[in-house]
């Protein structure tokens, strides 16, 4: 096999696979690996209380996921700045599951204000 055919096969397997929506909360995946209580914007770190932490890591382009009600951690496969100014708020992201179902490679991603209503987020932002 060539890296080519890998590369094709892996292509024709995500252009038939059946779009899904998912919906969580948008965490930034190192301070929640650090401690599951770091969902929100700010966290808790060894140097004490961040404000805005979680802006600030998805602005620096760590990775960005949803951490759904259910409590699974659905990684973006989308640069991280585009959802800075969205961290710990609650969006819905469409697109076909990668990874085992462990992260989605988004068509489109939204946000919910705090007036409930969905505005769409760019994610073709790059870092």
């Amino acid at each position: 096999f060539t890296l080519a055919a890998v590369v094709g096969a892996a292509e024709k397997k995500m252009a038939m696979a059946k779009p899904v929506t998912i919906e969580g909360t948008l965490i930034d995946t190192k301070c929640y690996a650090m401690s599951s209580t770091n969902k929100g914007n700010d966290h808790m770190t060894p140097d004490g209380n961040k404000v805005a932490c979680a802006a600030a890591c998805a602005k620096m382009g760590i990775p960005v996921a949803l951490l759904t009600a259910k409590g699974e951690i659905i990684v973006i496969l989308s640069p991280a700045p585009a959802f800075k100014d969205h961290m710990a708020h609650v969006a819905r992201v469409t697109g076909v599951k990668a990874y085992k179902g462990s992260a989605i490679v988004p068509d489109k991603a939204e946000v919910r204000g705090e007036d409930g209503t969905w505005t769409e987020v760019s994610t073709r932002e790059m870092m």
